[in-house]
């Protein structure tokens, strides 16, 4: 079984990543790559977009201001599909910013620490599992010079 991979263009990330509401959240702590489940919401703003989360004060994340991306992605294992994005921005605290629509976090007790991620890039892929007669299977990529 080998599968193929489809780049998708910035309007269909953006699509899939608003019919969801839970990716990871990844950051570094302490030297480590840390990833967290977290619920979010995408919004559209003059520089192009920001995802919004809530967290407890007293987490690594709310701790955390610098660079992050949060992973977003659907696996069906059994249709042999699946598709994944990423997106890459720098991670803050929020303060005094009104306008921010509530991610509805799973645990909302003490979620009262909001954070932005300023998104400097959304990126995405959809994979599509096909069988394979010799059990191997190569991905080729064109490149035009």
């Amino acid at each position: 079984m080998g599968a193929t991979r489809l780049d998708l263009p910035k309007h269909e990330c953006i699509d899939l990543l608003e019919s969801e509401s839970v990716g990871r959240l990844c950051i570094i702590d302490h030297g480590y790559p840390l990833a967290f489940p977290v619920n979010y919401r995408l919004v559209p703003d003059k520089a192009g977009h920001r995802v919004v989360f809530r967290t407890s004060p007293d987490t690594s994340l709310a701790r955390y201001e610098g660079l992050s991306s949060l992973e977003v992605d659907e696996i069906s294992a059994d249709r042999h599909r699946a598709w994944s994005v990423i997106v890459h921005g720098h991670l803050r605290r929020a303060h005094g910013e009104a306008d921010l629509p509530d991610p509805h976090p799973l645990v909302s007790d003490g979620r009262h620490q909001w954070l932005v991620l300023d998104v400097s890039s959304i990126t995405g892929r959809r994979f599509r599992a096909e069988p394979a007669d010799d059990r191997f299977s190569v991905d080729w990529q064109s490149i035009n010079a």
